[in-house]
């Protein structure tokens, strides 16, 4: 704002005329309206942006629109604030003209109940959100604090949102719903209108601070421990018939399955973590079982192919160098055998050695030819 358009401002009653009435008393009127309605949207109004709303959309020049602020607040209808307190025009005047670019506030004049406000202020102190604020006397502090958790609430909801729409990920049909819910408690973020929605809505409030808690705990911290259950609970199907033969270890699989299930785990996270451990547990040993036994056997297949080959060298009268050659090869392969891992790495290696073998069969045959 320009210094002289500060300096230019009227204070105090204005001098009425006929012109006035007819033609700045609708302009004024336009102005009070249009703060009512970016409060009502925003719920703060500041000064020298509201002025570059309204030179933009109502086509007055900087100076009118400071001058009806002005009068506007003399007559009450709105009110300027600065650093939190309640200040009249004069002293607004005097502070924009040593700081023009000082935060200057707008905020209407309607109030809520007494009685109603001091419910409201119960209510929020109980449910611990007013925890650092255990003194409200003015009503738009107080508006802004519980705007202000409305709209964190909000922002956790959608930033929890994507991956609570996975398969078994907790949280999706309450996190739509309460999104929906704030959608429309935030559609007027005036003072007066959200201690109103809260009086109103205490409590759906109530059921969106417990589940924004809830899943402000599961997501950041917690989430990586569910994907963790999710991955080991379908690796532990492929196991599930030797699981059954325990009945201990499979009623702990049960209760996981049932957990993972469960719309609303979150107190069951500690649980889940034991029982994980112990079906765990138990389906190492399951997976060293059969992973030996299947190595046995890949071994198994292994010299039987070894003894194939050497069979088939002798047969053909095999030069001695292809003999070391192919047999190294395979002695190599089965020697791989005794370090893998797992059943699928066996079955792999296994499938390559036999390939292995047939070239060798071929090439064998046709050396001799």
């Amino acid at each position: 704002m320009k210094i002289q358009n500060i300096k230019k401002i009227i204070l105090g009653p204005r001098q009425l005329t006929f012109d006035f009435e007819s033609n700045a008393r609708q302009e004024q009127n336009l102005i009070v309206s249009c703060i009512i309605e970016q409060f009502e949207t925003h719920g703060q109004v500041i000064l020298d942006k509201f002025i570059t709303h309204v030179k933009e959309q109502c086509d007055l020049n900087e100076f009118d629109a400071l001058q009806y602020i002005f009068w506007s607040a003399h007559e009450l209808k709105i009110h300027f604030r600065v650093d939190g307190k309640d200040i009249v025009p004069f002293k607004a005047k005097r502070i924009l003209l040593k700081s023009p670019e000082k935060c200057v506030e707008i905020i209407t004049n309607k109030v809520v109940e007494i009685s109603i406000f001091q419910e409201v202020i119960h209510f929020y102190q109980k449910l611990s959100l007013g925890a650092n604020h255990n003194n409200f006397f003015d009503q738009y502090d107080f508006a802004c604090s519980l705007l202000s958790n409305l709209k964190n609430w909000e922002i956790s909801l959608k930033s929890f949102r994507p991956i609570a729409q996975r398969p078994f990920y907790p949280g999706s049909k309450e996190i739509n719903e309460h999104l929906q819910s704030l959608k429309i408690m935030l559609t007027r973020q005036d003072s007066y209108s959200i201690i109103y929605t809260c009086y109103n809505n205490k409590e759906e409030i109530v059921t969106i601070a417990d589940d924004v808690e809830n899943l402000s705990t599961f997501y950041p911290r917690q989430v990586k421990f569910w994907e963790l259950l999710i991955k080991s609970i379908e690796k532990f199907g492929s196991n599930l018939t030797e699981i059954k033969k325990n009945s201990e270890v499979f009623s702990d699989f049960n209760q996981l399955t049932q957990i993972l299930a469960s719309p609303s785990p979150y107190n069951l996270i500690t649980k889940a973590d034991k029982l994980l451990k112990t079906v765990q547990n138990y389906n190492d040993l399951i997976v060293q079982r059969l992973t030996k036994a299947h190595r046995m056997k890949a071994i198994s297949k292994t010299n039987s192919m070894i003894k194939k080959l050497v069979n088939l060298f002798d047969y053909h009268n095999s030069d001695q160098n292809l003999r070391n050659k192919y047999l190294y090869a395979l002695r190599s392969a089965k020697k791989q055998l005794q370090y893998t891992k797992n059943i699928k790495q066996i079955d792999l290696l296994l499938c390559d050695t036999e390939d292995m073998v047939d070239d060798f069969v071929e090439e064998i045959i046709k050396t001799d030819i």
